[in-house]
């Protein structure tokens, strides 16, 4: 049986940690002990999950448990799909920690547009580098051009821009692919 750590069921139930583990003392969550932790089976999570997180996707979730930067980033993109940014934005900020570039980049785009975090120019900014720094191509071409243009204080042209810039950059990915 495939069980996950209280942390990990608290985020994606949108609980908090003091509220799983209320839940399991009543037994309302069941829980096992694996490795000396509680732990709580992963079908009574997908249950109770605040998004849909389909079969495809389980390995996500005991990635993330596990602390892998790659499942953590993703997982924190399906919150980000399903608008649950402030669930996302503390999984990003764990696979920052390994500086996964798409994280980087991911927490660069939700400074700008204030998506789980207050609105910041100059945090969106210096994420961005640092995911470019990464070896992020799309922020590597972002900050290319924000660097030739100057960003100024309007933080909806910045997002706009960027946003175009990351078109740009995925669709010639997706063509040079196709043409090969």
């Amino acid at each position: 049986m495939t069980a996950i750590t209280v942390p990990t069921v608290a985020l994606i139930l949108d609980r908090t940690t003091r509220t799983i583990w209320r839940r399991i003392a009543d037994g309302s969550l069941p829980s096992i002990t694996e490795d000396d932790r509680q732990k709580i089976p992963l079908d009574a999570v997908i249950r109770e999950a605040c998004i849909p997180i389909e079969p495809d996707d389980y390995e996500l979730v005991t990635g993330t448990d596990a602390g892998d930067a790659e499942s953590q980033c993703d997982l924190a993109l399906l919150f980000l799909l399903r608008d649950r940014p402030h669930i996302a934005m503390p999984l990003l900020t764990l696979a920052a920690r390994y500086d996964y570039p798409e994280a980087l980049y991911q927490i660069a785009r939700c400074h700008i547009a204030g998506k789980g975090v207050p609105r910041d120019g100059n945090a969106g900014i210096m994420w961005l580098a640092r995911a470019a720094s990464r070896g992020h191509s799309v922020a590597q071409e972002q900050m290319r051009v924000v660097r030739e243009s100057g960003t100024g204080d309007d933080l909806d042209a910045l997002d706009a821009l960027l946003e175009r810039i990351e078109q740009r950059v995925v669709f010639a990915a997706l063509e040079s692919t196709a043409n090969r």
